[in-house]
């Protein structure tokens, strides 16, 4: 089986990309922008796992049924997020006993 050959430059260059997004993580972590933390901590840490899967994981270069293997798994983790989501939002939010 052949297997794909990335170039040196292209890991380097994908490295420091990680590395400057965990440093974007890390200092996102130290400015409070209310809910806007947690959306923009998400958004990069699926960056993250984009350029991890894609080029050190060498999805990128297999074949069409692994590409639509791999996306049905993501769609299956959105279908998962989204119904955990949906059944968070639409709880009571019950006070403990004795709480005011």
């Amino acid at each position: 089986m052949k297997t794909p050959v990335v170039s040196p430059r292209t890991c380097v260059i994908v490295f420091v990309a990680l590395l400057a997004l965990a440093l974007a993580t890390t200092l996102i972590g130290f400015i409070d922008l209310g809910p806007f933390s947690m959306v923009i901590a998400i958004t990069i840490a699926t960056a993250k796992a984009t350029l991890i899967a894609a080029f050190f994981m060498h999805a990128l270069y297999e074949a069409k049924v692994i590409r639509v293997i791999l996306a049905g798994g993501v769609i299956w983790f959105l279908i998962m997020v989204t119904l955990t989501l949906g059944d968070f939002m639409t709880r009571g939010w019950v006070l403990p006993l004795g709480g005011k």
